[in-house]
């Protein structure tokens, strides 16, 4: 289905394998060529890969789908901007503003196209200007015409080098009430950032001196803007993002035809135990993101005598079993884990791939969906 090549397409999209994420967005439209939202994705994937012209072309199938969508125009306007059409550019941020006046994107793109419009103007006055002194007002006796030389073909000029991508890179965890990014590059000034912060949308700008850093993301879920903040540290930035509902976002972006959320206390507040079916011995990064990191390949290396135990050690042996898992595995144990309210972790597709996974509650714990009144 093409839902699924577009989930598929996402996921590597957030993970920044951004050529993976192309091949799936190729394959999705390929099946379904009318929804604007994979041509949106699809062409956020050609910037982010530098393929400017098709992205503009499949904001522009975007916009022919969806007129009235801004972020279509927002991908337009950043395609023609990379491609030097500063004009057009402007344009399509100016429509996108107008669309959705809340964005504070679209001004600082609009500050950035009026930039590059001046400095073409002053070029071409300034050009314009020595044409014109180069021309002397004083007659002058007429000469005979000298033997015309062979004129020298010129050497081909230097194509412009691409600008450079920046070097940055963000992860994400989450609690039952918020959700957390984090942003990688040091020695950030407040200056140079810009964060907007809506229900469904995140959108970061970042000022470097080669390049921008732009952050354009669809929520997995709803968040409530009023209670996010973010803060710039030594090292990186942190947006912290308020959870409108408590629910367990399974995803960064939001994926469509996407399973309901569990809510976050869908079995008991207590840990349980999770199932584990036709597991590989060997194996994981676990399937859930946990605010506390920890250095699995140092823990590995430390002495044999310092052993984990309880919950410490069960969490261990699922990062060995998703690490050398294959993609089957991986997408099996997180399909189980998200389905059954994470009181299932499966590693075999042929049987996870067929139906809902139900959950298996611990004995003497009732199991409960997200929607289910209490």
């Amino acid at each position: 289905m093409a839902s699924q090549d577009f989930q598929t397409a996402n996921s590597y999209f957030v993970d920044e394998h951004f050529q993976e994420a192309l091949n799936h967005y190729n394959l999705a439209i390929e099946k379904d060529d009318s929804q604007a939202e994979y041509y949106l994705k699809r062409a956020a994937c050609h910037l982010k890969l530098n393929n400017h012209t098709d992205a503009l072309a499949d904001a522009n199938s975007a916009i022919k789908l969806q007129p009235e969508n801004p972020t279509a125009y927002f991908r337009k306007g950043v395609a023609c901007f990379e491609l030097e059409e500063f004009e057009t550019a402007k344009q399509a941020f100016e429509q996108g503003q107008k669309l959705e006046p809340s964005n504070t994107n679209f001004r600082t793109w609009l500050r950035k196209c009026s930039a590059e419009l001046n400095e073409e103007s002053m070029e071409t006055e300034h050009s314009s200007s020595s044409s014109s002194s180069s021309v002397s007002s004083t007659p002058v006796a007429a000469t005979p015409a000298p033997t015309p030389e062979p004129t020298p073909t010129p050497a081909p000029a230097p194509s412009q080098a691409p600008k450079p991508t920046p070097n940055i890179r963000h992860e994400w965890y989450q609690s039952a009430t918020f959700v957390i990014v984090s942003i990688f590059h040091k020695g950030l000034k407040k200056e140079q950032v810009q964060v907007n912060i809506q229900p469904t949308q995140l959108d970061v700008n970042i000022k470097l001196p080669d390049s921008d850093f732009v952050l354009d993301l669809d929520l997995f879920d709803r968040v409530v803007p009023e209670k996010s903040s973010f803060v710039i540290l030594s090292t990186k930035m942190e947006i912290k993002m308020a959870k409108q509902d408590s629910v367990r976002w399974t995803a960064l972006e939001r994926q469509e035809n996407a399973l309901p959320p569990p809510r976050w206390d869908t079995v008991a507040a207590k840990p349980v135990d999770v199932a584990v079916t036709n597991a590989s011995p060997a194996v994981i990064a676990y399937p859930t993101s946990s605010a506390k990191k920890k250095d699995w390949d140092k823990i590995a290396k430390e002495d044999a005598e310092d052993k984990l135990e309880g919950d410490e050690a069960l969490n261990k042996v699922f990062q060995d079993i998703y690490a050398g898992g294959s993609e089957e595995q991986r997408r099996a144990m997180m399909k189980s884990f998200y389905e059954s309210g994470g009181t299932v972790l499966s590693t075999n597709w042929n049987e996870v791939g067929k139906e809902e996974v139900k959950g298996s509650p611990p004995k003497g714990l009732e199991m409960r969906k997200w929607n289910e009144e209490k």
